[in-house]
């Protein structure tokens, strides 16, 4: 009985909530009618549809603008956005230019070392390019694009346009295997520039020779230069191979203890010129 009571209760309120509301609305109606239509002079029925419906209409035209001026932001957004992606894509391709820009710049200026070495020396040479390295500490070695299809021969001399890099090691019909100088396994015939004093240079392994057998009593000093003697001939006499930066002077022994830096940068070998010569490979004891 109680749920029956409660059940007619409800519909009663909810009907009463119905009919309160539909007469509100119609009431809203028919003074936005009367006020549309009635006389334009704002009599007390005007003031009346102006008092009640002005916050409304206020509230509406607030939300409106709020909801154009968010529309109007995300599509500035939007705008700015794109606009952003392709500036960021600008900056990638004119990177990439500049990048493209250097790398001609240094090429050109490499290229121009081997031409100026090879203008300045009268020798037969075949340009070549370094397409692989050999990291190993004993047999540090290049393998250069150029073989005996090109006249390429073992022992021929190995140059860039500052300095001696190596010698032919071995030979393919399109490619060789340069042996650098500054491997341990390597020894050259080479003078003292100032004092046209004869050592051996031998590879460390490093980026930096080893010069031996100059005695005591010869004045050498940090930045006197090292060209090759041209004995044996492997090398042309007089080509640069490096700049003394270390003398060091034991109590004991008869030789200094003589560190050269290498004239050709062995850490960026790129381009390389070999050297043409008739004879065959000279195997050189130091």
């Amino acid at each position: 009985m109680r749920k029956k009571g409660s059940r007619k209760r409800n519909g009663r309120s909810r009907t009463i909530r119905i009919v309160v509301l539909s007469g509100l609305l119609l009431t809203l109606a028919l003074i936005l009618i009367v006020s549309t239509l009635g006389p334009q002079r704002f009599g007390l029925l005007h003031k009346l549809v102006a008092e009640t419906t002005g916050p409304v209409q206020k509230y509406l035209t607030g939300v409106t603008g709020y909801f154009s001026d968010l529309k109007s932001r995300y599509v500035d957004l939007i705008g700015v956005r794109e606009e952003n992606e392709r500036l960021w894509a600008e900056l990638r391709e004119c990177r990439a230019a500049a990048y493209r820009s250097r790398e001609a710049v240094a090429t050109n200026a490499r290229l121009r070392k081997l031409l100026d070495f090879k203008m300045n020396h009268d020798l037969p040479m075949v340009a070549a390019t370094v397409v692989g390295k050999d990291p190993s500490l004993w047999f540090r070695t290049v393998v250069i694009d150029r073989g005996t299809s090109d006249g390429v021969m073992k022992g021929m001399p190995v140059v860039t346009g500052d300095g001696i890099v190596g010698q032919i090691f071995t030979t393919s019909p399109n490619y060789s295997k340069v042996l650098l100088a500054i491997a341990p396994s390597s020894a050259l015939d080479v003078l003292l520039q100032e004092s046209r004093v004869r050592g051996i240079l031998k590879g460390t392994g490093s980026l930096r020779y080893r010069l031996d057998y100059i005695l005591k009593t010869v004045d050498v000093k940090e930045g006197d230069h090292v060209v090759t003697a041209g004995y044996g001939g492997l090398f042309p006499p007089g080509l640069p191979v490096g700049v003394v930066s270390k003398v060091v002077r034991r109590r004991r022994g008869m030789f200094l203890e003589i560190e050269v830096r290498p004239a050709a940068d062995f850490s960026t070998l790129e381009e390389l010129l070999v050297i043409e010569k008739d004879t065959p490979f000279v195997d050189e004891q130091p």
